[in-house]
């Protein structure tokens, strides 16, 4: 299963926009958080769409977006806690992770956004996370819900070796077969290496690890 497949059939709700902030990819999970059907959202601008607030109703979703903007590149944060208003009109509180998915346009990507429910959290202000005034630049939110993710350096060999494998499309059991390791080893090696990058899931450490290896 390839990293586009794996998006597809993610559990969690996984949509990516274009250059121009505009959704290209929008799964089943994400219309079953939002309530929000494909056939709506690809070609739509994400802002119109998901009109994402902070804790206290300020918007965080807006034409513009600094973290819309890292379709030229760059880190991108570990989460965004962001709350939304489903079709059927309640109100959700979600967890944004981002991510990186190379573009068939040379030096472009399509931002990732990976959604999950979330838990309500301290109250932050949505100058705090777009920067004062709708400034462009990330804040400095170490703190709260916005961490710059640790690089790869961190991991072992071993862990590297099994972050290929896992970009190349190998399951659990196929990893286990290839390096005959036991299935408790790699699947700890799997572990450990998540914890290190500040991952949540497969998918976001080999989205990540395609975005800065070139895997």
């Amino acid at each position: 299963m390839n990293l586009l497949e794996a998006m597809h059939h993610s559990v969690d709700g996984v949509f990516a926009i274009d250059e121009k902030q505009n959704v290209v990819f929008w799964n089943q999970a994400c219309e079953d958080l939002t309530g929000i059907p494909a056939a709506i959202a690809i070609g739509s601008a994400c802002q119109t769409l998901l009109k994402g607030e902070d804790a206290i109703g300020r918007p965080i979703c807006r034409s513009g977006c600094p973290v819309g903007a890292l379709a030229s590149g760059g880190p991108p944060p570990t989460s965004l806690c962001m709350r939304i208003t489903h079709a059927d009109g309640q109100r959700k509180q979600l967890s944004v992770g981002t991510l990186l998915y190379p573009s068939q346009r040379d030096g472009l990507w399509h931002v990732v956004h990976v959604l999950r429910p979330g838990r309500q959290t301290q109250s932050m202000g949505a100058h705090e996370v777009l920067g004062q005034h709708g400034g462009g630049r990330l804040p400095d939110l170490a703190a709260q819900c916005i961490h710059p993710r640790p690089g790869l350096a961190q991991l072992t060999c071993r862990e590297r070796e099994i972050l290929r494998l896992l970009a190349e499309g190998l399951s659990t059991l196929d990893i286990c077969s290839t390096l005959h390791l036991s299935h408790a080893t790699v699947r700890n090696h799997i572990q450990h290496l998540m914890e290190k990058m500040k991952v949540h899931s497969r998918l976001e450490a080999v989205a990540y690890a395609k975005h800065q290896l070139q895997l």
